[in-house]
């Protein structure tokens, strides 16, 4: 399951990418850099809003639907598997109309105790599938927008290392998924195939363990001493 994950990107770069208009980018709200991006700390989402317009914002990392009447739920909201999100009464009404990507520069899964670091070719942007919300404590507090990723059965090889891994969002489905017209439930198995064959291109090496922040968090353990994944 994903639970940690680094984000150094240019927000301009991506507002381009997923055509976001200048107006819609709310740079006030977006993260700093970090190569350790943990639960219930701010994330940069992109999605659609009622006005029909794509948005990149910043996010709660930890979904609360909005009948909660509290932030901080019973079990962990951080995640939302992709064979349950659609029927979980946390993700359903996300899962239905409110869908969104959440950019990362790449993701942390462990194997026991030893984490790996997994990112694309060239380190180009990682588009992961996710959910979102917007929750407040009493009618008259602020709406605050909350978010989840959206993880997968690990594919290939990266079994060895975690037997789940985050949907990726392929470029020709990220029209539909961020649609809100779309009902996401009919979406989400053929997302799941397309995530999964893209994944396949992803990279991966172990790192040392997560206990500062950084860019030295990402890099190789010494490649003199042989990788034991068993």
């Amino acid at each position: 399951m994903c639970r940690r994950f680094a984000l150094d990107l240019d927000w301009d770069a991506v507002a381009s990418q997923f055509a976001v208009d200048e107006d819609d980018v709310r740079v006030d709200t977006l993260p700093q850099p970090s190569y350790n991006i943990a639960p219930m700390q701010n994330i940069g989402v992109v999605a659609q809003g009622k006005d029909g317009r794509r948005h990149l914002t910043g996010a709660y990392w930890s979904l609360v639907p909005r009948w909660s009447a509290s932030k901080v739920l019973s079990y962990p909201t951080y995640n939302a598997r992709v064979e349950s999100a659609h029927v979980k009464p946390a993700f359903a009404e996300s899962t239905k109309s409110m869908r969104a990507i959440i950019p990362a520069s790449g993701y942390y899964e462990w194997k026991g105790r030893r984490p790996f670091y997994f990112h694309a070719p060239h380190d180009e942007l990682l588009s992961l599938a996710g959910l979102y919300s917007w929750w407040r404590p009493s009618p008259a507090s602020p709406w605050q927008l909350t978010a989840t990723i959206i993880p997968c059965p690990a594919a290939d090889e990266f079994v060895k290392v975690h037997d789940r891994m985050p949907l990726l969002a392929p470029r020709n489905m990220v029209a539909s998924w961020l649609d809100r017209s779309v009902d996401g439930a009919a979406l989400l198995d053929s997302m799941r195939e397309a995530g999964t064959m893209l994944s396949r291109h992803l990279q991966f090496h172990e790192v040392a363990p997560l206990n500062s922040d950084g860019k030295r968090l990402i890099q190789p353990l010494d490649s003199t001493e042989p990788m034991r994944l068993f």
